[in-house]
């Protein structure tokens, strides 16, 4: 058994809590078809996250909003899409921006909840240290658009998980590497929770995982 048959996979659909927009799922990929997946509150997810860290099983929570921005030297370029945008509307997009605005609420609030049951936790924001370590919380972007998008929100979490879980054992999608000077919110996020990352953290990117649309649920 390796151990990413013991890894918690968590996926955030983030959308307004007051209109019942938010969602989230939940996957261990090393079990046989065992999959949790909710239509709850926010207090639910941080709490479920927060149970299986306490458990020692390395975790690894994404959100389906853009989790990074390009901040171009050529001020004529600011608010252009990234790489890994493409060919969908850009984080800048009415749509993207909207989400955007939701996540930055909603993610500093979990990773708070999370940083006060288990303020020594460490944080990582790429797949690489993450696997090194084989323990800890590990950040990432679920990129769920166009094709791939469900019909609820429930259904757009579940295809975060299962993207993630299909990519195994290396997730992620290059392209999110390209991104000229990326300003990094969920490090910023996870620094104002209590969580010991650097600055440098703040200047890179993060894990990304893009659903497609055959990522079928079943």
């Amino acid at each position: 058994m390796g151990w990413t048959d013991t890894l918690q996979v968590f996926c955030a659909d983030v959308g307004s809590i007051a209109r019942n927009r938010f969602a989230w799922a939940r996957r261990i990929p090393g079990s046989d078809g065992e999959e949790l997946h909710r239509l709850e509150s926010i207090e639910s997810l941080a709490a479920s996250v927060v149970d299986a860290l306490r458990d020692d099983k390395p975790v690894a929570l994404g959100f389906e909003a853009p989790l990074f921005i390009p901040v171009p030297e050529s001020p004529d370029r600011l608010g252009k899409a990234r790489p890994c945008d493409a060919p969908s509307p850009s984080w800048s997009s009415n749509v993207g921006a909207s989400v955007l605005a939701t996540a930055m609420a909603q993610i500093p609030w979990t990773l708070r909840f999370i940083h006060d049951q288990a303020p020594g936790l460490r944080v990582h924001l790429q797949w690489p240290p993450f696997a090194e370590d084989q323990r800890g919380l590990l950040l990432w972007e679920a990129f769920v658009s166009g094709t791939a998008k469900g019909k609820t929100h429930e259904e757009d979490a579940r295809k975060g998980v299962q993207a993630f879980c299909d990519q195994l054992p290396e997730p992620g999608d290059p392209s999110a590497a390209e991104t000229e000077r990326p300003f990094s919110i969920v490090a910023a996020a996870a620094i104002w929770a209590g969580f010991d990352l650097s600055r440098e953290d703040m200047g890179g990117g993060c894990l990304l995982v893009r659903a497609t649309n055959a990522a079928d649920l079943p």
